[in-house]
């Protein structure tokens, strides 16, 4: 079958999520390259390549992780391994070559556009991120169950922020019958889950339902379990981050007081590789795509 667009593909980074989402654009694209990824995870119908140089040299679409790449300019490599300085390479790409992430700092997207590169962020996509919080929800409380000594029936448990992430995470807790309370800014989100039975409580004055809390699970970019919150937890407490890097919560505190505080972000590849590379080989090539159709070109 003869590709639909004749371009090369190459992806970097990431986890097993992308290499499924490779093998969704194969069919769509001349040539499909891989690169930081072993060869075995590789298929035969992808390149794998050892050079970051080589892979990015042809390539008119870059997929980088859905994590996107940090305020310094990296990205996640396979299981990991160093992370790739993906910002070094910008100045060096042909002019007109699309970038397909998650999510692109701020400063790099100025770069990216004096160097006359286009950027596709998709983590606000709201098929992608409600179906990528099922197994965000799931991994957390796989978490969960390995990290508290007790069961999550009866726990009580936190839930920080109440966007697409925090909802996903509050029913499946609710299911298993924990006490679930939920700390948000907007009052819609709080209504929301005082609809779904769970007890709720500003984010400026939720310092009282912290410090009762068996397990507190923070779905915010930014640091809302800071030091006055972890100094007034018990001790036993678990704190489950799963924002992305680096995270919600003031980690060198709860080093400080022994509290057990858990970086988990992109757990949908970490759980569930295939059902989360699955969401994206579903949306992504779709997204690529409809920039084409919609006049953008290489």
């Amino acid at each position: 079958m003869e590709p639909v667009f004749d371009y090369q593909v190459t992806v970097v980074g990431g986890d097993a999520r992308q290499i499924v989402v490779a093998d969704a654009l194969t069919g769509l694209f001349r040539k499909v390259v891989i690169y930081g990824h072993p060869q075995r995870t590789v298929p035969q119908t992808m390149e794998c390549s050892r050079d970051c140089s080589e892979a990015l040299a042809e390539a008119a679409i870059i997929i980088l992780p859905i994590g996107g790449m940090n305020a310094e300019g990296l990205v996640w490599s396979y299981k990991g391994e160093p992370r790739i300085d993906f910002s070094q390479y910008l100045a060096s790409l042909r002019p007109g070559t699309l970038i397909v992430t998650g999510s692109f700092p701020e400063r790099f997207l100025k770069k990216a556009d004096s160097f006359q590169l286009k950027v596709l962020q998709y983590a606000d996509d709201d098929e992608i991120a409600i179906l990528n919080s099922i197994p965000t929800a799931e991994g957390a409380l796989q978490y969960a169950m390995e990290e508290l000594p007790i069961t999550i029936h009866g726990s009580k448990v936190v839930i920080v922020g109440f966007g697409r992430t925090g909802i996903s995470v509050a029913r499946v807790f609710k299911a298993l019958g924990a006490e679930v309370t939920v700390t948000a800014r907007r009052k819609a989100a709080l209504a929301r889950a005082k609809e779904m039975a769970c007890a709720t409580v500003l984010l400026d004055s939720w310092l009282d339902a912290a410090s009762k809390a068996d397990l507190i699970i923070n779905t915010v970019p930014a640091v809302m379990i800071h030091e006055q919150i972890i100094n007034k937890l018990n001790p036993a407490t678990v704190i489950l981050d799963l924002a992305s890097a680096p995270g919600g919560t003031d980690f060198e505190a709860a080093e400080k007081r022994n509290i057990k505080a858990i970086l988990v972000p992109g757990l949908p590849g970490l759980v569930a590789p295939k059902t989360a590379g699955a969401i994206l080989a579903a949306t992504v090539p779709k997204l690529i795509s409809d920039y084409f159709q919609a006049g953008g070109g290489v």
